[in-house]
């Protein structure tokens, strides 16, 4: 992995257009309580009108020799992801996403195209939407073989008041190798809670996740973090 650089969220934040109608900075902290790994993650988002775009950057310690992280100790940068996408509003109620992220990682790049679409309820706070996205991995290397990846993705929003509840439930079906328990399928699902208070939304999350692809063992994985609006 690549040393952690500021000048990679600079340069995000000089790209974002100033008519940008809706900008957060957003630092996310995530634990998987099995493999005693730690993760960071920090995403920068914007949107003018129908278009809606952003940067993530994860980063996370060097690994110890048996595979477990550090929170914050001799910190690199992982995988840098670029956002894009279009929002259409079909009617009062339903909407549809169309995008295609581009990640980078250490010596290999993936495509994630996508299209989900969306139902906001009249009598309710809630929205649920339904999400499909492809991802295309290729490697600089012959050492590891590409992949691509099927994802399906259900949410649950409720959002009363200032408070926000979710469910995240995810489908995977791998193409050319094994994710979890020797097989190529797997799934995870996540339940988070947040506030807005003021431009400052804090929020927690926890997920149910695999440990390896070769093993049946689950994890609790938690997160913490927080968002800022503009």
């Amino acid at each position: 992995m690549k040393k952690l650089s500021l000048s990679v969220l600079v340069a995000a934040a000089a790209a974002l257009p100033l008519s940008a109608q809706a900008v957060s900075l957003e630092f996310r902290h995530d634990y998987k309580h099995h493999s005693d790994q730690h993760g960071n993650r920090v995403r920068l988002s914007a949107s003018t009108g129908m278009f809606h775009y952003g940067l993530r950057v994860k980063f996370a310690a060097v690994p110890n020799e048996d595979g477990s992280q550090d929170a914050f100790r001799r910190m690199n940068r992982g995988d840098s992801q670029l956002d894009w996408g279009i929002r259409y509003n079909l009617t009062e109620n339903w909407y549809i996403n169309t995008g295609m992220p581009i990640v980078f990682g250490d010596k290999n790049y993936s495509l994630l195209p996508q299209l989900q679409i969306g139902y906001r309820a009249n009598s309710l706070p809630l929205t649920s939407t339904l999400r499909y996205r492809r991802q295309i991995t290729s490697y600089a290397n012959d050492s590891s073989k590409d992949y691509s990846l099927n994802r399906i993705t259900l949410s649950l929003s409720y959002k009363p008041s200032q408070n926000q509840y979710w469910l995240d439930v995810n489908y995977y079906k791998n193409e050319d190798k094994d994710i979890f328990n020797n097989t190529a399928e797997d799934y995870d699902y996540r339940l988070g809670m947040g506030r807005r208070m003021g431009s400052w939304f804090p929020f927690l999350e926890f997920s149910d996740v695999k440990v390896g692809a070769d093993t049946a063992t689950r994890q609790l994985r938690s997160r913490v973090g927080i968002k800022y609006y503009f």
